[in-house]
């Protein structure tokens, strides 16, 4: 039975959603799931365009897979190639509504994910050059004024994209990515705390974490080595570090580890469709990124009861009651997330007050949440909703 015989198709009711890695970990695949699984049990007919679509992460309760096959020649190509083809599709489908997110020109709605020219400069010190990159492919979008609105995951990405091409804010709604609460939860905690933490192996130390799905550079993990090392020995001597992500391109952070003598205090941690596991077992999670447009794993781990060490320029900190945010470090540094761990690891007070404090700032943003204001913003962009 196909989708379209299980369901009869409101008005104006075929979708197409283009994202070149549907089907893949991140918070940003997780949330266009969700989406993709809300429209289809609405009765909508579901296109998904994608390079990944024929993969496990793409179920039939999603939609449609619409493959879009990588050019076997010129690598540095990829993304004109995708957006190329995503467009003819989009061209050719006749969809009543399509939802883009950044990785394509032509769309109804566009939802973006990540600020590339100034996640760039805020790590290199310079402007990017967008040539043959993902960026170029943003850039075309907001020159030539491809889409009706911008759903913007933070005040962060709103700024800079209002800024950067002039948008009005009136078309750049802040709508947070929602996370699943039946899979990150402070209840959970006693379930999965002692059987990580033995796998582990790391008895009762402090366990500090950073949890990322990759780009380790992005997310500061050579500021959080330098930080712990400049822990006094006492400190180091009762905590462990753990990191979790795509292992791809963590050799020089080993050898960083190594150089500054905290190598037996690190765990590196694969990839896992299970985050939730490893928030359980932290006492701290921290996430020092150079630039986050939001950040999912943040919004996770608090929904799970772990205090979180980060800074302002995490968009998923502008949860927090302003009084608190405003504490935060403008920037990371290895300064300031060394105080900001002496302080944690000194208090189970604190850990426990920031930890409170979190979660309530994020626990009633679920992806239910964050469907109904994505649905709200299709419909005012003419989408015909469902009886």
């Amino acid at each position: 039975m196909t989708q379209r015989d299980m369901h009869t198709a409101p008005p104006r009711g075929r979708i197409a959603i283009v994202f070149r890695g549907i089907g893949d970990i991140g918070g940003t695949n997780n949330t266009i799931a969700d989406h993709a699984r809300a429209f289809v049990a609405r009765g909508y007919v579901v296109d998904l365009i994608g390079e990944k679509v024929h993969r496990a992460g793409v179920t039939p309760d999603m939609g449609q897979p619409r493959r879009i096959r990588r050019l076997p020649l010129f690598k540095h190509r990829r993304w004109q190639w995708f957006a190329a083809r995503a467009d003819a599709m989009v061209r050719a489908g006749g969809y009543d509504f399509v939802a883009g997110h950044g990785h394509n020109t032509r769309q109804t709605v566009l939802s973006m994910h990540n600020c590339l020219h100034l996640t760039h400069e805020y790590i290199t010190g310079r402007a990017l050059d967008p040539a043959g990159g993902l960026a170029a492919i943003h850039d075309a979008i907001f020159v030539e004024d491809r889409f009706k609105v911008c759903i913007c995951n933070s005040r962060l990405m709103q700024d800079d994209i209002a800024f950067r091409y002039g948008v009005g804010r009136e078309r750049l709604p802040i709508v947070h990515p929602g996370y699943r609460p039946e899979k990150f939860n402070r209840s959970d905690r006693e379930r999965y705390r002692q059987t990580v933490r033995t796998e582990l192996d790391c008895g009762d130390d402090l366990l500090i974490g950073l949890v990322t799905s990759g780009d380790f550079a992005k997310r500061g993990l050579d500021i959080l080595l330098e930080a712990y090392a400049s822990l006094d020995a006492s400190r180091r001597a009762s905590t462990r570090v753990l990191v979790l992500g795509k292992q791809s391109g963590n050799q020089a952070f080993t050898r960083q580890a190594r150089e500054l003598g905290i190598a037996d205090r690190l765990y590196f941690v694969g990839a896992t469709d299970q985050p939730e596991r490893y928030y359980h077992a932290l006492d701290i999670c921290v996430h020092p990124a150079r630039f986050e447009e939001f950040g999912q794993v943040v919004q996770e781990a608090m929904a799970c009861g772990v205090p979180v060490v980060s800074t302002r320029r995490v968009g998923a900190m502008e949860r927090l009651p302003v009084s608190a945010w405003q504490t935060l470090p403008e920037a990371p540094s290895v300064e300031g997330l060394a105080a900001q761990l002496t302080a944690l690891i000194d208090s189970g007070e604190k850990r426990g007050c920031w930890a409170e404090m979190g979660y309530n700032a994020v626990v009633g943003n679920t992806r239910a949440l964050n469907f109904d204001a994505t649905l709200k913003i299709y419909a005012d962009a003419g989408l015909a909703l469902a009886e």
